[in-house]
């Protein structure tokens, strides 16, 4: 059996007064009880990884023995990085230390542990990546858990499952730290879990409430990029602007550690614009003659939300070829707090969907199988159901469903089709728009932090919550094929 080599890490340069004071942020996450969470989404720049290390050696003084802490970050290089940090300050504050590579552990104190350890761990940016992290941490236990980066988690799922770890002794209490910025596919649940229940305090205060889902006491807050003394605030803001790029959302979020703001993410940009494309309506609102023209689209879902739109081509006003989303059917989980968990659905059966879309379009006085419902063209396939496939099952429930034809357009196309409508909507007569109701809160809870492949940046990120935006996608480009091609009463040669 090869011999585990424990070795220290890179010894530091000539320590220094790094830290003369500590910053607002740092200094909340001193002062906030043991026995609460906090969650602290600021702008960037406010010495959150310092205050790691802070918290870390303040509690590991104190617990001695008995602590054993988490810390986790997105990719390996940025726990590289923090991994650096953590031993310039152990090595000092604890001599002896020593950190094993192979466990990604820091022993403080030599071997012996007399003032803990802390693991270090990384997520990875897909769905497939944080399982693999999650199994590495089954049987562990910690008392606190510190997850950095949570801005770039693209639901809660391995924060939650992780707390499965937090176990200590008898008289060490156990929480979680969430750190990061807003702005990115965490956006919407970090606002529903946090945000929302806290009240949106205002930068440099914090707000303690309980939530459901945690069964404890949370404290939140959110602090700006002048919060941090020890920084260039003039040449950190020249960074930022470019880093934002036309966005002034993303701006706005980033200097000032704005939750309360809807951020036009890194896929749409500056085309997506709530002012410019609602256009409210509500059933009975709409004469039956036009509703004739309406149809559904749809993107099927179990374990992940099911989403449909009530879609209006070419409403009055607007250029030929636009569409206009009248209603939104989101069929998704809840927070134990009640707010809606945009990334996980229901488990309904397939007959409950389908009396499911019965019902809500008879809101607007229509029915299945006189409007059409278009839908991803999977579930079609014969994947083992009471009628064969998916598809089988909706008709069996009196909601028929046609084929979207997604197969006859490459992703990329469609996603550029869908952002030119946006860019379009409402100031330029030429193209076709794209608008919503104030009913489709699914869509403008999710589409505005959908963030791009890391891969190929014509399209969006794997694991997201871009259910939302797959259903108006085919239906989009089944609209698009019809109004392109027409109907003709000889052949086309």
């Amino acid at each position: 059996m090869p011999r585990t080599k424990e070795a220290p890490a890179p010894q530091p340069a000539a320590p220094t007064t790094e830290i003369r004071e500590p910053t607002q942020t740092q200094q909340l996450m001193l002062d906030a009880p043991w026995g609460d969470d906090l969650c602290v989404i600021s702008a960037r720049g406010t010495g959150k990884s310092w205050g790691i290390a802070l918290l870390l050696a303040r509690d590991a003084a104190h617990f001695k023995d008995r602590f054993a802490a988490l810390v986790t970050r997105q990719t390996y290089q940025g726990l590289t990085e923090l991994q650096g940090l953590l031993w310039r300050y152990f090595s000092q504050a604890f001599p002896g230390t020593t950190y094993s590579g192979s466990d990604l552990t820091f022993r403080l104190g030599g071997k012996e542990m007399p003032f803990g350890r802390v693991e270090l761990a990384y997520v990875g940016s897909g769905p497939g990546e944080q399982v693999r992290a999650l199994a590495r941490l089954q049987g562990r236990s910690f008392v606190l858990a510190v997850h950095d980066e949570v801005g770039a988690h693209f639901d809660s799922s391995f924060i939650d499952t992780a707390a499965a770890t937090l176990r200590g002794p008898a008289g060490v209490p156990t929480r979680t730290v969430l750190l990061g910025n807003p702005g990115g596919p965490a956006h919407p649940w970090l606002q529903a879990r946090y945000g929302i229940p806290a009240g949106y305090p205002e930068p440099g205060r914090a707000a303690r409430f309980w939530s459901e889902d945690a069964g404890k006491h949370c404290i939140f807050a959110s602090f700006t990029a002048a919060s941090n003394q020890h920084l260039d605030l003039e040449q950190y803001i020249r960074n930022i602007r470019v880093a934002a790029g036309d966005d002034p959302a993303l701006l706005d979020a980033w200097l000032h550690g704005r939750l309360d703001v809807d951020i036009a993410g890194a896929f749409f940009g500056s085309s997506f614009s709530a002012r410019r494309s609602i256009r409210d309506v509500k059933p009975g609102g709409i004469n039956a003659e036009e509703l004739r023209r309406a149809f559904v689209c749809m993107d099927w879902g179990c374990a992940a939300p099911t989403v449909a739109y009530l879609c209006l081509p070419d409403p009055a006003g607007t250029p030929k070829g636009s569409i206009w989303l009248l209603d939104e059917f989101y069929v998704a989980s809840s927070t134990k707090g009640g707010q809606r968990d945009w990334t996980r659905g229901n488990y309904l059966s397939n007959a409950e969907q389908a009396a499911g879309i019965i019902e809500w379009l008879g809101r607007w006085k229509l029915r299945p199988t006189s409007t059409k419902v278009v839908c991803d063209d999977a579930v079609f396939n014969a994947t083992g159901g009471p009628k064969g496939s998916t598809a089988g099952d909706f008709k069996d429930a009196g909601c028929p469903l046609h084929r979207a034809g997604k197969m006859n357009l490459r992703e990329a196309n469609g996603l550029s089709l869908v952002r030119t409508m946006l860019n379009a909507a409402g100031r330029d007569a030429e193209t076709p728009w794209l608008q919503w109701s104030m009913a489709c809160q699914g869509l403008m809870a999710t589409w505005p932090t959908l963030p791009r492949h890391p891969r190929d940046v014509e399209c969006i990120a794997d694991g997201c919550a871009n259910h939302s935006l797959d259903a108006v996608r085919y239906g989009v480009n089944w609209w698009r094929a019809k109004w392109l091609v027409g109907a003709v009463s000889s052949p086309v040669w």
